[in-house]
């Protein structure tokens, strides 16, 4: 079978100059026949639809990979490269469970572009900004689609606890961080991470979802502290009247972070706590902050959350493990980040 799908792959490819899968319309049309193919072996060898498509996604990576060691190891980004995406497509087309399988390809696809972008970025801009932010044009139908499948993969993502090598700069370039999918940045928005790309786009649905699926709230992506880069927005604000979206960011993100980690260092804490209080004064007074996260003295409540999802996240197991806790519902929706 998975010969059936290699020839398919083989002939697609020789039947296309190098940016012959270029457009979103060339893809879903390559989708077509491989979904025809899949269910026609589903058919003739009495095997289970998810079965099948992961054989299909299995051989587009076994193909790239011949593909690429063809061309000395080096990936020029065209039609074979986009097979990639064809199979990106399938897996989530044909729900496919295994994440062995699918967390393979979304190493292979980072081989090539050290980014996850062409996932990211529909599921926070929707379906059609990507093509002004980084020329192309998402194979998902929509933003709400987009956001979906993003939540499928990081769900096999956080399942295998896949790490990818960043190189951050000159200090990381012999010695990459080794960072998690969901952290992994965006390169066309300046290698920002995605939860900082969502805060800048101001989408607190999208932001929720990267929280609760174990998104680092500080980002080791060179920028300054996501909750202050807020809070500054928050103060440009005329009359105090603060844009919903970046209430509900902030009010997301506070849920996940113990405390805020004052600015103005190396001053003393007394110091930089007096000059947080007087430059933050009015979002004090409106409510936007709490002083117990300022004071770093917060409820034994929320550091007990915020300890839980330390201890899940680092094996794996967020969102999922919440559900296994033996607490009450409502405490449950509390450690999800569901309630305040």
């Amino acid at each position: 079978m998975e010969r059936i799908f290699y020839i398919f792959f083989e002939e697609l490819s020789s039947q296309l100059n190098r940016d012959g899968l270029q457009t979103r319309q060339a893809r879903k049309n390559a989708r077509d026949h491989l979904n025809s193919i899949i269910s026609g072996i589903c058919d003739g060898q009495n095997l289970a639809p998810e079965e099948s498509a992961r054989l299909a996604v299995e051989t587009a990576i076994n193909f790239h990979r011949d593909m690429k060691a063809k061309n000395s190891q080096i990936c020029l980004m065209g039609k074979f490269h986009n097979i990639l995406y064809i199979a990106l497509k399938t897996s989530w087309d044909w729900s496919v469970t295994d994440s062995i399988t699918v967390c393979s390809l979304l190493g292979e696809i980072y081989s090539c572009e050290k980014t996850f972008e062409r996932l990211f970025l529909g599921a926070i801009f929707g379906t059609s900004a990507p093509y002004f932010i980084a020329g192309w044009k998402s194979d998902f139908r929509d933003q709400d689609e987009n956001s979906r499948a993003m939540v499928y993969f990081l769900e096999h993502a956080s399942r295998r606890r896949i790490e990818f090598p960043v190189h951050g700069g000159a200090s990381e370039e012999n010695n990459p961080r080794m960072t998690r999918f969901i952290d992994v940045p965006i390169e066309s928005c300046g290698m920002a991470s995605p939860l900082r790309v969502t805060l800048q786009a101001g989408a607190p649905d999208i932001l929720l979802i990267l929280l609760r699926y174990g998104a680092n709230p500080n980002p080791k992506d060179g920028g300054s502290s996501p909750i202050i880069a807020l809070l500054d927005k928050l103060l440009e604000s005329q009359d105090r009247r603060y844009p919903y979206q970046l209430e509900a960011c902030l009010k997301i993100l506070m849920r996940a972070v113990p405390f805020i980690d004052l600015p103005f260092k190396p001053y003393t804490f007394d110091m930089r706590k007096e000059v947080f209080m007087d430059k933050y004064s009015v979002l004090i007074k409106d409510g936007l902050i709490s002083e117990d996260q300022i004071h770093g003295v917060t409820s034994l409540k929320h550091l007990a959350r915020c300890t839980i999802r330390q201890r899940l996240g680092n094996t794996g197991k967020l969102p999922t493990g919440i559900k296994n806790l033996r607490l009450p519902r409502h405490l449950k929706r509390y450690i999800d980040l569901m309630e305040d």
